[in-house]
């Protein structure tokens, strides 16, 4: 009996195991040889990007990619000009129809404002109706075909009888897939953001009905987007007056979430400590984007205490995210990790180059004034590689033109690494155009943030600061050495 108990046991790890991932797949020789990252939200507070990993297609295009997958939820591929979403669910597995394929320009390559055209991939082998992807998909062609012949009536007249013929609508078509939470959420959200913009304009009330004492549904963008575009610069706009002036003096002066959820927690919609924990994360996005009247300090410290005592790990993740969207990289910062292959797929990380400096600069090859800086570094690489690691994040279109150009110039002997599929990290170290040199210390952390280029003579500045540097270790152990000499055991 115990063997047989053993045997279901293991079955149903295996299972547990299985569901908890998902795969896509998919097929397209525009794409062959490519290397594809694939990404989430880790909030759809900050929208910061998350990796979930990397693939790389074969000759003729092919991929399968399995990941970790718990709940339902959004992810999204960057694919040329687009940025390609879709959603996923655990133990599902994906045919992907991948767009054809259009590569960005160099002026879209280079400028670091670029934004990519948002899409929606096909999945080829969605042959249930009940397919996530399909239920969203029909769901918002009808509602962007409503918004597009009926929105500006309804929103100029704030029509409440053409909503409620539309929500009948809706329901005639969609109410029989109900069963399935994320899509009946989804589509019941974006009708409660309908009914607010047109008609339903309080708060407070519509806080009290669809979100006090209702479960909450992080990782659900309609969700989310109707508590933002309720309360999004509720603070801002009334810090002088009523419950904002005294919200205000919460988080300046008292530096307090507790403080802050009991001056909350006299309105009735946000009688959940939960609620308020969200609505307080919402207020300190909002209150760092106008430091003139809200002082980042004590913001940040507010920030710092949801961080510390949220029993939330969703608000923690996005308290931390918060902080990270706001936080310019500063002297002796941690340098944003990362982890990125060479030209023969060697996988590096950052931690790799620690014991050493790291002359750390972000180049593509077509970029001339790159071009022009490699052939500087190479001559000073040879002077400074005893204390210095310079290293190459490169930008080249795919992981082929970068392999070639690392084949076709063997002069240039220092580390190269490939970050063109990795935008995230550009954003992580705020990168605004090429080239940019920084300076990191033996432990990984930023000595220079914007470190002068090679034509610039960062060599010079470098070998003065390391002989400063040794002058000052020489004199530190000579006074060690002193204090030694006067002590008695």
């Amino acid at each position: 009996m115990r063997k047989v108990i053993a045997f279901f046991s293991i079955l149903f790890a295996a299972f547990i195991a299985h569901a908890q991932k998902a795969t896509i797949i998919g097929c397209n020789e525009e794409y062959a040889n490519q290397t594809i990252s694939v990404y989430q939200y880790s909030d759809y507070f900050t929208k910061n990007e998350e990796l979930i990993g990397t693939f790389t297609t074969d000759g003729t295009g092919y991929f399968s990619f399995t990941f970790d997958c718990t709940t339902t939820r959004e992810i999204y591929m960057y694919l040329g000009i687009y940025k390609a979403f879709l959603f996923v669910s655990p133990g599902s597995e994906y045919e992907l129809a991948m767009p054809p394929y259009q590569e960005k320009t160099l002026a879209e390559e280079l400028n670091p404002y670029y934004e990519p055209t948002d899409i929606s991939l096909g999945v080829i082998n969605s042959l249930s109706e009940r397919d996530i992807n399909i239920l969203i998909l029909s769901f918002n062609s009808v509602f962007e075909t409503f918004l597009s012949e009926h929105g500006q009536e309804a929103f100029l007249y704030r029509d409440k009888n053409l909503v409620e013929k539309f929500e009948s609508r809706i329901d005639s078509i969609f109410s029989r897939y109900d069963d399935d939470d994320f899509f009946r959420i989804y589509k019941n959200y974006r009708l409660y953001s309908l009914r607010y913009m047109v008609y339903q304009r309080d708060n407070m009330s519509v806080t009290r009905k669809h979100y006090l004492n209702q479960p909450f549904f992080y990782y659900n963008p309609s969700y989310m987007n109707l508590f933002k575009m309720m309360w999004k610069d509720y603070i801002i706009n009334n810090h002088t007056r009523d419950m904002g002036k005294n919200l205000k003096i919460d988080i300046i002066y008292g530096k307090s979430p507790n403080m802050f959820k009991k001056t909350l927690g006299k309105n009735i919609a946000f009688r959940n400590d939960t609620l308020k924990e969200l609505f307080l994360l919402q207020c300190l996005d909002d209150c760092l984007k106008d430091p003139d009247v809200f002082p980042p300090a004590p913001v940040y410290q507010t920030l710092d205490s949801v961080i510390i005592i949220s029993t939330i790990p969703e608000h923690k993740s996005i308290a931390e995210n918060i902080k990270k969207k706001y936080t310019a990289l500063e002297f002796h910062d941690n340098a944003p990790y990362f982890e990125l292959y060479n030209q023969d797929s060697v996988l590096y990380t950052l931690d790799k180059f620690k014991g050493k400096y790291v002359y750390l600069n972000f180049c593509r090859s077509e970029n001339y004034a790159c071009i022009k800086d490699y052939k500087v570094l190479k001559k000073m690489n040879e002077k400074t590689k005893r204390d210095l690691s310079i290293v190459t994040l490169s930008y080249e279109k795919t992981f082929e033109d970068f392999r070639s150009f690392r084949k076709a110039n063997p002069q240039y002997n220092w580390t190269f690494l490939y970050a063109g599929d990795n935008p995230e990290i550009g954003r992580q170290y705020k990168l605004r155009g090429m080239p940019t040199y920084m300076l990191l210390d033996k432990t990984g952390k930023i000595e220079m943030i914007s470190a002068p280029t090679p034509a610039d003579n960062f060599q010079e500045t470098f070998s003065k600061m390391m002989i400063k540097k040794r002058k000052e270790e020489a004199a530190k152990k000579k006074r060690q050495g002193q204090g030694s000499k006067g002590r008695t055991w």
